[in-house]
């Protein structure tokens, strides 16, 4: 029975750190190439996975328009603490819910790098490269520095109680 109770262990700590190392999609194929390389070089002519830090949303008639500040992924995930890498307009068929998409999310999206698209940030002219969504993967909200539950602090104060 004991040995039942180890292999049963052992096999909960190995789907663990699998499902920890498993990236949210398959990888595209092809070159990498980042937002900034697109639009100064080439669009790329295979499907990339961007991700990124949600800027701003719109939602039209068919189809929801993200602007992403690009971060480099690690596991596909956005390393929100590295220098960006430019920014993307994300295009995702159908209607993403403002409340879920909002401004600071993190997000990685795979699909086809389309066109560019003329735009401003602030005052100054910017092109977007725009990837269309196959698969968007919203990460969850990171949690709020100085605010983590699993830490433990000690400190020392002096209380006045009236």
């Amino acid at each position: 029975m004991r040995e039942h109770g180890t292999r049963l262990i052992a096999l909960v700590l190995a789907a663990g750190l699998a499902g920890c190392a498993t990236p949210p999609m398959e990888p595209a194929e092809g070159p990498e190439v980042t937002p900034r390389e697109a639009v100064n070089e080439a669009l790329p002519g295979t499907e990339q996975i961007w991700g990124g830090v949600i800027v701003r949303g719109e939602n039209l008639p068919d189809l929801t328009r993200l602007e992403v500040v690009s971060y480099p992924l690690r596991s596909q995930e956005p390393q929100t603490g590295r220098m960006t890498n430019g920014r993307f307009l994300l295009e995702v068929p159908g209607f993403l819910d403002p409340v879920d998409y909002r401004t600071g999310r993190r997000i990685t999206a795979r699909g086809a790098v389309e066109r560019t698209e003329a735009g401003r940030i602030g005052e100054v002219d910017y092109v977007f490269p725009v990837l269309v969504a196959d698969e968007v993967h919203l990460w969850p909200d990171e949690a709020v520095p100085g605010r983590d539950p699993g830490r433990v602090r000690f400190g020392i104060g002096i209380g006045i109680g009236l």
